[in-house]
């Protein structure tokens, strides 16, 4: 019996059906320490990135000042294009 193309198109489903139900079976978890370590990393990125954005910013506003002299301008000027960059602004101080 030759096998047709339905044939062959069917073995090939089941066979992707019996890879991708093998794939899902591999469960891993993690003990404790090791989730706890995952968080600490996460925090620590979290941090960095906190830490680099509020230097920029405020490397932004020392720049913009230098060059046109009003702070309040340029504090506002920076936060929206930071914003309109996607970051989240958090403010050290309450506005003034």
């Amino acid at each position: 019996m030759k096998p047709t193309r339905s044939t062959a198109l069917i073995a090939l489903l089941t066979l992707g059906a019996i890879s991708a139900a093998a794939r899902g079976e591999d469960v891993y978890v993690l003990t404790a320490p090791a989730t706890a370590e995952l968080a600490a990393a996460a925090q620590q990125r979290e941090a960095a990135q906190a830490q680099a954005l509020a230097e920029r910013r405020q490397r932004m506003i020392d720049e913009c000042v230098a060059n046109h002299g009003y702070e309040e301008d340029c504090v506002r000027e920076v936060d929206t294009e930071l914003r309109a960059e996607g970051a989240r602004i958090i403010h050290v101080r309450p506005p003034q």
